[in-house]
């Protein structure tokens, strides 16, 4: 039987597994990468191409195999991590091209080695992946999706969307690249008239020369507001007949367990949850490096100008931030391998990848969108870099499952006692007594309340607590991570000092200073003394943390250096009126 380690990969100009955003760098001084190129690219379809060609760019340096892919292996989370700040377009192509659509059909190919062929292609990037699951109708209830692939006669299909509503969206679909695009398509199975179940199929989109194929169309969307542009696209399927191969798995009846079954087919959704989240620790780095250099070389007052990082108001931000991006980070490496040991555990998993994102994401949100506020009106600019990560980011809060949703089912299923998040490996700790105590709270409110977890009252008073909720676990969680990286290494992640971890900690506290007031763990004032000591702290390693080497190929923004800031302007249209002469002064 054909494995995945059985297949030699086809040999690559790099074998760095991009542990360090250090390994980029190479990358990043070839043409391509330039921001002027950016800039040059005026219109959203050249600004689309751009994307592509810095995909293909990834694709020669990262070297990513079939194995890799499979497998999960170092290289895969690696490029998840640090890839994003580099360009969010070019990265999305690649994870949805990697992992949605290269790991599910990986998944087939021990019993289906007919799919290496294809693979091998994808490997090669000759054929762009895609995974069109969500319909414009349907996205978090994705399980009632309507697009149908009718069994034939003669064992064949024919696949078809039977009203607007199951129009596939929005991965990219155009023929924009210039490269022939095949998808993952998720459809329900349908057999003499009964419905059998939502399963995927192979459906080419368009071939090499751009050319849509037979039944296949795709409506091209407007370009997101800051985001780097890509073609997110609906695609729509008029009876489009597919081969009996195309069907991923066996033809079998109706699926004993719908639910489980379901989740089977999708579960490279459960690793992109996890996966596309861990892109944070280095957005947060790469941000707060670009607005501390800024706010050390921007200068305000008279006679003798001071920095604006001097004021707390400034550096205090920016501290918080470059804490978080070292403790998540560490995060991120325990909950990768906390996913890794959980393989054939689906509902461990889940809560892994579900808490993992809520934490980070909510708090990513936050603090970049301080950051826009805090380098003026220069950090409003894509080009300045801040704003366009936020921007990208609120993208992977939705992708994979929309954090908040995800933190209701998850935290229901807590409060309903099918399952627990890991337990605290200090239950002493602050942040593990904040998350007993609101956990225990929420138990309480749930008991007293009536119609079950489905009622009304449980609507309207513990919904709005299940994103809070998740998040006291998840703080909890990056807090023992960071420490136990401190206290004893970690797998390639940032170092933690004790001044990073206490300016993490006190952070999380103060965002619920009601609780520990309230529970005689400290006084307003205390609180607020234990987090202006916090952040002093951490002024000493503020200079050394935003002018870090690691990140100088990752900062291309203006704003940060003077003489980079005039060069841009400088390449900017200009448009004088005439000459005028001096005045003469009048005798």
């Amino acid at each position: 039987m054909a494995t995945i380690e059985s297949f030699a990969p086809v040999p690559k100009a790099r074998t760095d597994n991009f542990s360090t955003v250090e390994s980029f760098a190479p990358l990043l001084q070839e043409p391509i990468w330039q921001q002027s190129r950016e800039l040059e690219a005026s219109s959203a379809e050249a600004r689309t191409r751009l994307a592509y060609a810095r995909a293909r760019s990834l694709v020669k340096a990262v070297g990513m195999t079939i194995g890799d892919v499979h497998s999960l292996k170092p290289k895969f989370w690696n490029f998840h991590r640090h890839a994003f700040s580099l360009d969010s377009g070019a990265w999305t192509i690649m994870t949805i091209h990697w992992n949605l659509c290269m790991g599910t059909l990986s998944s087939f190919l021990s019993e289906r080695p007919d799919l290496l062929p294809l693979l091998k292609a994808l490997e090669r990037f000759d054929v762009c992946g895609e995974f069109l699951l969500t319909e414009l109708g349907h996205g978090l209830d994705v399980r009632n999706l309507e697009t149908t692939a009718t069994l034939q006669a003669d064992g064949s299909f024919v696949l078809h969307t039977p009203n607007p509503r199951a129009a596939k969206t929005m991965p990219p679909s155009s023929p924009h690249l210039g490269m022939a695009r095949t998808a993952v398509v998720f459809a329900r199975l349908m057999v003499a008239g009964k419905d059998h179940g939502v399963r995927s199929f192979i459906v080419p989109l368009n071939d090499a020369s751009g050319a849509m194929c037979r039944g296949v169309s795709c409506t091209l969307f407007p370009a997101r507001p800051g985001a780097k542009a890509i073609d997110h696209s609906s695609t729509s399927f008029s009876h489009v007949p597919l081969p009996a191969e195309a069907l991923l798995g066996h033809l079998r009846g109706s699926p004993k367990d719908e639910r489980k079954d379901f989740l089977r087919a999708i579960h490279r959704v459960a690793v992109g949850t996890l996966c596309l989240s861990t892109s944070n620790a280095t957005v947060l780095r790469v941000a707060g490096c670009i607005a501390g250099r800024y706010s050390a070389q921007r200068r305000v007052g008279a006679p003798e100008p001071v920095p604006i990082l001097s004021f707390s108001t400034q550096h205090g931000p920016i501290a918080r931030i470059l804490a978080h991006s070292v403790v998540f980070d560490s995060y991120a490496i325990e909950s990768k391998n906390m996913f890794m040991a959980n393989f054939g555990k689906p509902d461990i998993q889940s809560v892994v990848g579900g808490v993992f994102k809520a934490t980070v994401l909510s708090y990513t949100q936050k603090a970049l969108s301080d950051l826009v506020d805090r380098c003026g009106w220069q950090g409003l600019y894509a080009h300045n870099q801040i704003s366009e990560l936020w921007l990208a980011e609120k993208g992977n809060s939705i992708a994979e499952g929309d954090y908040v949703v995800l933190c209701i089912r998850l935290a229901s299923e807590v409060l309903l006692g099918r399952y627990a998040p890991p337990a605290p490996r200090d239950p002493q700790c602050l942040l593990a007594r904040h998350e007993a105590g609101v956990w225990e709270e929420a138990r309480k409110l749930c008991a007293s309340l009536k119609g079950g977890h489905r009622g009304k009252e449980f609507n309207a008073r513990i919904l709005p607590l299940t994103l809070p909720l998740v998040q006291a676990t998840g703080q909890r969680m990056a807090y023992e991570a960071a420490r136990d990286a401190m206290l004893h290494g970690n797998d390639g992640g940032l170092v933690v000092t004790p001044q990073v971890l206490a300016l993490y900690e006190s952070t999380c506290m103060m965002e619920d200073q009601s609780w520990y007031i309230e529970n005689g763990i400290m006084s307003r004032r205390a609180l607020l003394d234990h987090d202006a000591n916090a952040v002093n702290s951490m002024l000493p390693l503020l200079e050394d943390m935003t002018n870090d080497p690691a990140i100088d190929a990752f900062v291309n923004a203006p704003m940060v250096d003077q003489d980079r800031l005039a060069a841009f302007f400088a390449s900017l249209p200009t448009f004088k009126g005439p000459k005028t002469e001096p005045l003469r002064a009048r005798i």
